[in-house]
């Protein structure tokens, strides 16, 4: 929250300032600044509530770390837009900040870039914007998937994946899953219509079920109220297995209750109060939702077998609960997070946009290079082998709800030569708008970039996929949108080189 805070009131003050730099000859300062704020105000506005918005909706999600980052984003960002159109210009004043009058800008480069990109946009419009969009559909697929083609992206709530690969730890608990046994774990509750958790036919019941779930597949391990006696029986040189005839098993069990009073480990497994609740414990492998659905598939036919045989069961209740259900249960809510935010994202900037400028055919042009950005992105994670967790799933949101910024300054300046050509309105645009676009951009970037250094693995991944979408979203902004208006537009450029 504070970075993504930080490079967006940076981005801003970019934007702010270069509308001040920007001084003409003969204008006073005190006028200029006047004039300048005057005609930021609107686009740093607008951004801002774009940006506040699109963070606003990951009140959505269900996921409360994720909740609670994208409520206080945006109320930063609202006090972000505060103290950019107040302390801000007073500090230009009081330090008394440079123009180009004063400090010379150096920007032939740039100026000869800006006026060469309307004519290349126009001559490669349909591969500029062609390519743009077959990417943004290649991304669509990486992520959610083709039926009967391709699968989605995974969702990873794996415990590894939170863990630096290069510590000790991870590599102890690799070689445990490895050699020993998996990570993953279920609990197996039942609940007796009585208070019968001890009476030996009870737990001859539950001891068959354990050994039923044990033999299910991807199960590694199963430890439950007979556990201790097992144990015990070992201990003694008899063996593990327990008596399978009533009687021995009655004997076995006989002082099940006294171990309860002296053994903390067994009151694990049984309610001692209620002496109606009982609790298995299951090491399972493939701790994913297909994983743990497949877990749950071998205990439920365990179940459903020894009910059906064991008349004590009779009226007994079970479900599995768990760690390994709380994380797949996060990781279900991944998804919908991902959708949903995103949709409302998109429609609440929509609608700024649509306020702002009227023109739904250019709000809808405007959001090619956060789309393409962030489709892109995830295209190229896919490929990579990347997977989405508790940090990528919010990579949309912070995509598009701080790229079109951009192309809402973009906008508001082609909109200062209303009435022209779309050349001209583009030169313009790029000249006026285009360095603040390109160094608020690198601001970013390079911001999220910071977070590559981090030892927890999906902020590393948030902050690399998130640098190099804003990368190629200004690509996007000096590209394809050009060629997506020359398009929509058909119009042709003034002739010239390469106008045809």
């Amino acid at each position: 929250m504070p970075l993504t805070i930080l490079v967006t009131t940076l981005a801003t003050l970019v934007y702010l300032h270069s509308r001040f730099v920007d001084q003409p000859e003969g204008v006073p300062l005190g006028e200029h600044h006047l004039a300048a704020l005057r005609n930021k105000l609107l686009p740093v506005t607008a951004s801002t509530l774009a940006a506040a918005l699109g963070f606003a909706a990951l009140a959505v999600s269900k996921i409360r770390p994720i909740r609670e980052m994208g409520i206080w984003t945006a109320v930063g960002l609202v006090v972000s837009w505060v103290v950019a159109l107040t302390l801000f210009p007073a500090l230009q004043l009081a330090l008394k900040t440079p123009t180009r009058r004063r400090v010379a800008v150096r920007s032939a480069l740039y100026d000869r870039v800006a006026g060469a990109l309307p004519v290349f946009t126009f001559r490669y419009r349909w591969a500029l914007a062609g390519g743009a969009l077959a990417l943004c559909g290649a991304g669509l697929v990486a992520l959610f998937g083709l039926p009967g083609v391709a699968r989605g992206v995974s969702v990873e709530v794996d415990t590894l994946e939170y863990l630096d690969p290069s510590t000790a730890l991870h590599r102890d608990l690799a070689w445990f899953r490895r050699n020993v046994m998996d990570l993953n774990v279920a609990r197996v509750w039942i609940r007796l219509p009585g208070a019968s958790a001890t009476d030996p036919e009870v737990l001859r019941a539950v001891d068959r079920l354990q050994s039923a779930v044990e033999a299910a597949p991807d199960v590694t391990g199963v430890t439950g109220p007979t556990t201790p006696l097992r144990m015990r029986r070992y201990l003694a040189g008899r063996g593990e297995a327990l008596p399978q005839d009533a009687a021995g098993f009655a004997r076995a069990a006989a002082d099940l209750e006294q171990l309860l009073l002296t053994e903390g480990d067994l009151r694990s497994f049984i309610d001692v109060k209620r002496l109606s609740d009982l609790q298995l414990t299951v090491l399972f492998r493939h701790g994913d939702a297909a994983g743990f659905a497949v877990m749950v598939r071998g205990v439920q036919a365990a179940w459903d077998l020894g009910r059906g045989s064991a008349p004590v069961l009779q009226g007994a209740e079970m479900r599995v609960v768990g760690e390994s259900l709380l994380q797949v249960k996060v990781g279900a809510s991944l998804v919908p997070t991902l959708a949903e935010s995103f949709a409302l994202t998109a429609v609440l900037i929509f609608a700024v946009f649509l306020f702002l400028f009227r023109s739904g055919l250019e709000r809808m042009l405007a959001m090619i290079p956060s789309l393409f950005a962030l489709l892109a992105t995830f295209l190229g994670m896919r490929l990579l082998g990347g997977s989405l967790n508790v940090a990528t799933i919010i990579i949309a949101t912070t995509i598009l709800g701080t790229t079109e910024n951009d192309q809402i300054h973009f906008f508001h300046h082609m909109h200062e030569r209303a009435g022209a050509g779309v050349e001209e309105r583009i030169r313009h645009a790029l000249l006026v708008s285009g360095r603040a676009i390109a160094f608020a951009t690198l601001i970013n970037a390079a911001g999220f970039l910071g977070l590559a250094v981090s030892s927890f693995p999906p902020l590393r991944q948030f902050g690399l996929m998130t640098a190099g979408a804003f990368v190629l979203a200004l690509v996007a902004d000096f590209t394809a949108l050009p060629a997506s208006l020359w398009i929509a537009s058909r119009e042709r450029p003034s002739a010239g080189p390469g106008a045809g």
